[in-house]
């Protein structure tokens, strides 16, 4: 398999949905290329051949890349312990995608986001039927997988309700984002130290850091991870999280309201079209200078992305 995700179109979506049955990192990636939506582009393969790798040299050499996201997925799984969100070199990538074939995992290639440069990042949960969306979001230097992985706590929380098409509502307008929750001080500076342990034991194994965390039992192992990540953010220019370690700056309603824009379409796509979903998940971030992009989205226990084709 050889997917370049910028290749997807309306008209030719159904013949890249069908090989990516249950799939829905890669699926919802290819629904929101071809229609349209704020995403990274890049490559999807499920093994290395001379074609994937022309077409890795192609795609890198086009944009002056050195580097690459790696995300991965496990057909038919939503989570597994192997984590993917890393850049790594282009050298790199031949034994990267070789070792996730052999467990049985695609590799998504994306644009070089570096998941220490996030801005903000937001994942939501919302009940399709009420319309009402529940938004969490973490600060800068943070990702999406913080939350969704529940390694640490959102910084803030949001309720808003969505209203529907035939309400004929603006889509600014009919936003109001009921703050439910801040982080306090002291909590915050203590998340900070958290993703700075995350991000050593990411730097020391980038597939399986949980194994690290949970074998640093002491205080001084933690300092370590931490100050190895410290050191690697200063050392690489990428400081967002140490420039705002001390005090959470809370997003701002312009861009907590791209975002909602963003979910209001596709929760209008969903509701027009009439899908038997009841629950629908989408996470995203604000990149450096502000680029918003979505990583993906997805249906809690719906296993037939399928149906995307009829979204």
């Amino acid at each position: 398999m050889l997917v370049e995700t910028q290749s997807a179109a309306p008209d030719n979506l159904d013949d890249f949905l069908g090989p990516l049955q249950g799939c829905w990192k890669c699926a919802s990636l290819l629904w929101m290329q071809a229609n349209g939506f704020p995403v990274l582009s890049g490559l999807i393969l499920n093994d290395w051949t001379s074609q994937s790798q022309r077409a890795v040299e192609r795609f890198c050499s086009e944009r002056n890349f050195s580097e690459l996201l790696v995300r991965i997925e496990q057909p038919g799984q939503r989570w597994t312990r192997r984590r993917g969100g890393y850049t790594i070199p282009i050298d790199q990538v031949q034994r990267q995608v070789e070792e996730l074939a052999r467990d049985g995992m695609l590799t998504i290639l994306l644009e070089p986001a570096s998941p220490y440069c996030d801005r903000f990042s937001l994942t939501s949960v919302c009940e399709l039927e009420s319309g009402t969306l529940n938004v969490e979001v973490v600060g800068p230097g943070f990702d999406a997988s913080d939350i969704l992985r529940s390694d640490l706590l959102p910084h803030e929380r949001f309720e808003v309700w969505l209203a529907g098409e035939d309400q004929n509502t603006e889509a600014d307008a009919g936003f109001r984002p009921k703050r439910s929750h801040i982080v306090a001080t002291e909590e915050y500076r203590a998340s900070a130290k958290q993703r700075l342990e995350k991000i050593g034991a990411r730097l020391r194994n980038a597939s399986f850091p949980d194994d690290l965390i949970e074998a640093s039992s002491s205080a001084v192992e933690r300092a370590a991870l931490a100050k190895e990540a410290e050191e690697f953010l200063k050392a690489s220019g990428q400081t967002m999280l140490l420039d705002h370690a001390e005090t959470y700056q809370p997003i701002s309603l312009p861009l907590l309201n791209v975002f909602l824009k963003e979910f209001q379409r596709i929760f209008d796509r969903v509701r027009t079209r009439k899908a038997r979903w009841r629950t629908l998940s989408l996470a995203a971030s604000f990149l450096p200078r502000e680029r918003f992009v979505i990583w993906d989205f997805f249906v809690p226990g719906a296993t037939d992305t399928r149906v995307l084709g009829q979204i």
